[in-house]
């Protein structure tokens, strides 16, 4: 068990996608405020409070997104939003690979940026279950049949034949993956719809 002296890791690496381009919600989701904080800044900030290296990927308004993360300590890479959320997977965990290479690393943490009811209570959980169980495989949290993020990833473990970012990964990849089953519904929430904002504050 972690308690609070144990945070941040240094011995994980996290990576939050921020890149997409939010059709179904109409505009940039990721600058859309939460708690008076673009919702970038606000995961970006709980993810920061579990882990000491963040890697952002960011794609559509790169230059926003980054403005809105301005003297946050993380870092930039970039994948264009046309190339798909599997490509921003890939590149993001491609340079978590590179930091892991100065130091001892466990595995990389992959977040997404919509997710702003996810706390570090949330994270340190997956992380637990991870240490406890088969370190050998990517754990996806999983509730009621939806897969849920963030995901960990050993540190060296090849996802070149997997989409992490499918909704049907958990079925498709079941051999190469294990299972974080959990009945919290804050692992498979994310804000993508006007809708959803809206019931954000309503909860």
């Amino acid at each position: 068990m972690f308690d609070e002296d144990d945070l941040p890791l240094g011995d994980y690496i996290a990576v939050v996608l921020a890149g997409g381009e939010g059709g179904r919600m109409g505009r940039n989701k990721l600058l859309m405020e939460i708690s008076a904080r673009p919702m970038i800044r606000h995961v970006v900030e709980t993810v920061r409070g579990v882990f000491q290296d963040i890697v952002v990927v960011t794609g559509h308004q790169r230059d926003r997104v980054e403005e809105a993360l301005a003297r946050s300590p993380v870092e930039f890479v970039d994948s264009p939003a046309a190339d798909g959320a599997a490509a921003a997977i890939s590149v993001g965990i491609g340079r978590a690979r590179e930091l892991a290479s100065y130091g001892a690393c466990k595995g990389i943490v992959l977040c997404i940026g919509d997710q702003p009811r996810l706390t570090e209570r949330e994270i340190v959980g997956l992380i637990e279950g991870y240490e406890g169980g088969d370190r050998s495989k990517p754990l996806v949290p999983v509730r009621e049949e939806r897969r849920g993020y963030p995901v960990v990833i050993p540190r060296d473990f090849d996802i070149g034949d997997i989409d992490l970012s499918s909704e049907s990964v958990v079925t498709d990849f079941s051999g190469q993956l294990a299972v974080f089953a959990t009945k919290n519904p804050v692992y498979d929430l994310s804000v993508d719809t006007p809708e959803d904002y809206r019931t954000f504050f309503a909860i």
